[in-house]
């Protein structure tokens, strides 16, 4: 084979060609080591967490009436080197009722029964159908001259729930304030869809009980999850901890006309790095 010739003056431009790519592909190399495993380990170990959440499931648009679900939540959960998360905890749901726009005006128009703006008309679900009562049974009681309404409220009061959960530390991005995309690590954490008593029994079902004119009528509705669809930014804390954050708050969750503005938060703190 014939030796290829070229002039010397282009030789220090190939050998600059040549370290170049090494370089780049060595730091590539480097770059995508980082943002794997290598880089998730530093979150393994125990976390534990705190969070609540509300969401307005009713609003008479008279405000007459308004629902709110709350919650309050304590959990643990384990990170794995490869950030999958299994985890536990405990959620604590409650209902909340304003009726005072509702009871002014039962005391001032008692004597127009039936005729009244009635709440909860095109709601759906079993807090739209309580609030129809107002006007729907009104004269259904012999003997009651005036509506008495008593608001939904969970028949049992603030009921506790224990669940399990699973979720997923990882490389991602989010915008800033400005719009931009920034990396950084992200935490998410599945929906919640089986809950128990703390017994251990399944148990989905809340129960909301509500009154009119003295006839009492239960109404079921499902346990929710204190994770929604979303990621939590993941950031370094004290010394060698780390702590993972959460927010979101908006309208119409997951496309629901009648659920309207709702706000959750949850923050979790790393306890116990793993030991390397």
């Amino acid at each position: 084979m014939g030796k290829i010739n070229f002039p010397k003056r282009l030789f220090p431009i190939l050998v600059f060609i040549v370290l170049f790519i090494l370089s780049t592909g060595l730091s590539f190399g480097e770059e995508k080591t980082e943002q794997t495993d290598g880089d998730l380990s530093q979150f393994a170990g125990s976390w534990s967490g705190h969070g609540a959440g509300e969401e307005v499931r009713f609003r008479d648009k008279n405000g007459l009436l308004i629902l709110t679900v709350k919650h309050k939540t304590e959990f643990v959960f384990h990170v794995e080197e490869n950030g999958k998360i299994a985890g536990e905890g405990t959620i604590e749901y409650d209902l909340e009722r304003n009726t005072s726009g509702l009871d002014d005006l039962v005391a001032g128009v008692h004597s127009l029964m039936g005729l009244a703006q009635v709440p909860g008309i095109g709601v759906e679900g079993p807090l739209g159908d309580a609030a129809k009562k107002v006007g729907e049974e009104v004269t259904d009681v012999k003997g009651v001259t005036k509506i008495q309404y008593d608001a939904p409220h969970l028949k049992y009061g603030p009921e506790i729930r224990h669940f399990k959960f699973t979720g997923t530390i990882k490389i991602g991005t989010f915008k800033n304030n400005e719009g931009q995309e920034v990396g950084a690590f992200l935490i998410e954490m599945d929906e919640v869809k089986n809950f128990t008593l703390m017994a251990g029994k399944p148990d989905n079902t809340l129960i909301a009980e509500y009154e009119v004119n003295k006839v009492k009528t239960d109404a079921k509705f499902p346990c929710w999850s204190p994770f929604i669809e979303g990621a939590g930014i993941v950031r370094k804390g004290p010394g060698n901890i780390h702590i993972a954050e959460f927010q979101q708050k908006g309208e119409h969750r997951k496309g629901k006309r009648v659920w309207q503005e709702y706000g959750y938060v949850w923050l979790a703190r790393q306890i116990a790095p793993e030991k390397k």
